[in-house]
């Protein structure tokens, strides 16, 4: 991928504010206390995850009774293509930057971080993938643009995804709704290189944040919105799996499970305090099908798609894990040689 960077030279061995010249006591604390950060986190996300689980045991027992064999296991292959790749964008934009990682240690440290989103808080999947980026030997600051950058995609992406199919899904909300359709084309723009170094630039300043403005090509963007509209779309049709088992098997009804999902997880989002969305994502999937669907079977089944998505997530950073032990995943990484 060829993103077109330039600026100073990062310190010698990729990290920053390190110098060759550091105290090794300096050093071995600083190693200490991430080990430490570490292990807390972990501890930390498997509480989270046990309690997430236990208070949802009664309806998402419910639903699976409903509920075959096969129609579970589909749906949860679906859920796990689905988180899978807004990892395979993270890392191709660290690549861009000119940080390329192996496949499975890149991989890795985005779905390990992923879980801290099941804490309260909202934040601390963002704040964990920036912390792994650094242990891959990724400045904080590169580490921090491609996650910004995964974040703001996916949401123009979930909401150009949920205007399309929501148009086809139900054509009279298209007919009395039209004008809000007319950000359509104001997210196509939004994609657009020089619109991503616009409003990244912008973002920056307003945070207060040093740090240039993101500078894609077309390729890259190309290749990260195609990548996460087809997360939304997979996203959509894990529940649409669930959902049929409630009513007919039509179109409508596929077509409806991928735009509701797609803005379900842009309300579960903007509520930061409720971890992964918890209780917002299930009330936007509920009055989006509700003139289709009971309100009860409904949200039983919203329950189970949440319970189906955190066992894609640890399923998926259990594997990259176990992973390490093979040489593939000890690869080192670092940023990329300088072609000049």
């Amino acid at each position: 991928m060829g993103g077109s960077h330039g600026g100073p030279a990062e310190p010698p061995d990729g990290r920053e504010g390190a110098t060759s010249d550091e105290p090794a006591a300096a050093r071995a604390r600083r190693t200490g206390w991430r080990r430490l950060l570490r292990h807390a986190f972990v501890a930390a996300v498997v509480v989270a995850l046990v309690l997430v689980l236990w208070g949802q045991r009664e309806t998402v027992a419910e639903s699976l009774g409903s509920m075959s064999p096969a129609t579970l296991a589909t749906s949860l292959l679906f859920a796990m293509v689905a988180a899978a790749l807004p990892g395979l964008v993270w890392r191709d934009l660290l690549t861009s930057q000119g940080y390329p990682t192996p496949r499975i240690t890149g991989l890795r440290a985005f779905f390990v971080a992923q879980l801290g989103k099941y804490l309260p808080g909202g934040i601390w999947n963002l704040v964990a993938q920036v912390a792994m980026a650094r242990d891959l030997r990724i400045p904080g600051r590169q580490g921090a643009t491609a996650t910004f950058l995964v974040l703001a995609l996916s949401v123009i992406t979930s909401l150009l995804v949920a205007a399309l199919t929501l148009a086809f899904a139900v054509p009279e909300l298209l007919a009395e709704y039209w004008w809000a359709f007319a950000v359509v084309p104001v997210l196509f723009v939004l994609l657009l290189p020089p619109s991503v170094t616009w409003w990244s630039g912008t973002a920056f300043r307003l945070l207060r944040r040093p740090g240039r403005p993101i500078v894609l090509s077309a390729g890259d963007l190309l290749r990260a919105a195609l990548l996460l509209c087809l997360s939304w779309t997979t996203l959509g049709v894990h529940f649409g799996f669930l959902v049929r088992e409630l009513g007919p098997d039509t179109s409508a009804v596929w077509l409806l499970s991928v735009g509701v999902y797609a803005l379900a997880w842009v309300a579960g989002l903007l509520v930061v305090f409720a971890p992964a969305g918890a209780g917002v994502r299930e009330a936007v999937l509920v009055l989006g099908f509700a003139a289709f669907l009971p309100a009860g079977p409904l949200l039983a089944v919203a329950v189970l798609s949440r319970v189906l998505l955190v066992l894609a997530d640890v399923l998926l950073a259990a594997g990259l894990v176990a992973a390490a032990w093979f040489p593939l995943g000890r690869r080192r990484t670092g940023p990329a040689p300088d072609p000049r």
